[in-house]
């Protein structure tokens, strides 16, 4: 990712951060002498894997941390903690035994992929990601009602300044970035860059808040990756932009297909497959109480299970691309209903999931959707026979606890951790009278 290779960075003045990304999506940091850097890419260095929520239990709490040297990349002086020489590295997190940690989802994701590449011709997926997020003021309080939508791609807003500063210091750590701007609530921003592997965009979207933060807070501001912090604003999501590659192409495409818009007929059954495993999905793409006040009609955010071309009120878009030479590179799906609070390798892992599930049972693609879903009454969408995502975490939660799909490809051991975290959440967000009794009662 950045312009050192790992021989050459051990060599600097420097200090080394060992990233991590826990079940719950948060991201760890731990701090070495540069010198361990060539020792945590080879052989790993063991860690406390009880500190990081949904790894390990305090009565079995060792783990290894291991480098992936293709992470590693120089800091940006701007926003390096100290008057020395930065790097960061993201690690994967293995057992004490020597293999990929059962709860680790970025070393999961990389196994799925070797998985999608036996079904589907050495094939492996390929990501895009739009997250979004807020401004705030180190004093303000979230929630307040004001605000309004006129701010998208505004020239005139008052945080341009930041959001070039975060792009530009992106641009420095190794990101391609394509483009970046406001979006439509006040305060609200978003900075695209280049797709690549599903891990590596995950890797990207770690480091991105990250970046987002540092820059922020030198200017005293902050930001926040809630998915709905003000009610008269639209949310913050994460659109994902999806395909398949191998060495000869893009395997989305197949020419000739034109009452498909060019799709090939896998591709369509992987993406019906996560389509019919949306609500499940919707579990980990949308982990928080508030996620679901984001999905509602009226600001953008998708809510209804179907598949469009160029339509943004289904939960699946087929984006346009302006010059037909580029459609066999270009052809993709994006996948609006996630938000930032997901944890990006787990999401990216519960694609592959859900679409292999579509390849190998061959699930009939069902059409393209056309109409302006919004507009639709729940009586006209029921009589269609579409789906709705999940009102509340809790709707969500009791379709992924059921999803043996889902728990066969990322592993028991995850299926249940994450499901944890899940009810964890949701209890927090409850009265505390009835925090213990509602855990009681799933269980018993």
């Amino acid at each position: 990712m950045g312009e050192f290779s790992i021989e050459d960075a051990a060599q600097q003045d420097a200090i080394l951060k060992a990233l991590v990304t826990d079940l719950s999506g948060g991201l760890r940091e731990i701090i070495f002498p540069i010198s361990t850097l060539l020792e945590l890419c080879s052989i790993g260095v063991a860690y406390d894997g009880s500190s990081f929520i949904g790894i390990n239990d305090i009565n079995s709490s060792d783990s290894i941390l291991k480098g992936d040297p293709r992470t590693l990349v120089k800091v940006d002086e701007s926003v390096a903690d100290i008057d020395k020489t930065e790097f960061w590295i993201i690690c994967d997190i293995i057992d004490t035994e020597g293999h990929p940690h059962s709860n680790c989802a970025r070393s999961q994701l990389q196994h799925l992929q070797q998985e999608l590449g036996k079904v589907w011709d050495g094939g492996q997926m390929m990501m895009g990601a739009e997250p979004e997020a807020f401004f705030v003021e180190k004093k303000e309080h979230l929630g307040k009602a004001n605000g309004g939508n006129t701010n998208y791609f505004n020239p005139r807003d008052p945080k341009s300044f930041l959001i070039a500063e975060i792009a530009r210091v992106m641009g420095n750590m190794g990101f391609e970035i394509e483009r970046a701007h406001a979006e439509v609530g006040d305060e609200q921003f978003e900075i695209n860059w280049r797709f690549d592997l599903a891990e590596r965009t995950a890797d990207r979207i770690q480091y991105f808040k990250l970046i987002s933060h540092k820059v922020a807070r030198n200017y005293g501001f902050d930001v926040t990756f809630l998915p709905k912090p003000y009610p008269t604003r639209n949310g913050s999501g994460m659109h994902c932009h999806l395909s398949v590659s191998n060495d000869t192409g893009n395997l989305f495409y197949e020419a000739g297909r034109k009452e498909f818009k060019n799709f090939s007929e896998k591709s369509l059954q992987f993406l019906t497959g996560i389509l019919s495993h949306s609500r499940s999905l919707a579990a980990i793409a949308n982990p928080t109480e508030v996620s679901y006040s984001r999905l509602v009609p009226g600001f953008e955010a998708p809510c209804v299970v179907a598949m469009g071309a160029c339509n943004r009120s289904a939960l699946c878009r087929i984006p346009a691309v302006a010059d037909e030479k580029l459609w066999p590179k270009a052809i993709r799906a994006e996948f609006r209903f996630p938000d930032p609070m997901t944890n990006p390798y787990l999401l990216a892992a519960g694609f592959i999931a859900t679409g292999l599930d579509g390849l190998e049972k061959k699930i009939a693609f069902t059409g393209f959707c056309d109409e302006d879903l919004y507009a639709m009454s729940l009586q006209e969408l029921r009589a269609r026979n579409f789906d709705l995502l999940p009102r509340t975490l809790w709707e969500s939660f009791s379709d992924f606890e059921k999803n043996e799909v889902l728990r066969e490809r990322l592993g028991a051991s995850m299926h249940s951790s994450f499901g944890a975290i899940l009810l964890d959440e949701i209890d927090a967000c409850q009265p505390f009278a009835n925090a213990e009794s509602v855990r009681r009662h799933y269980f018993d």
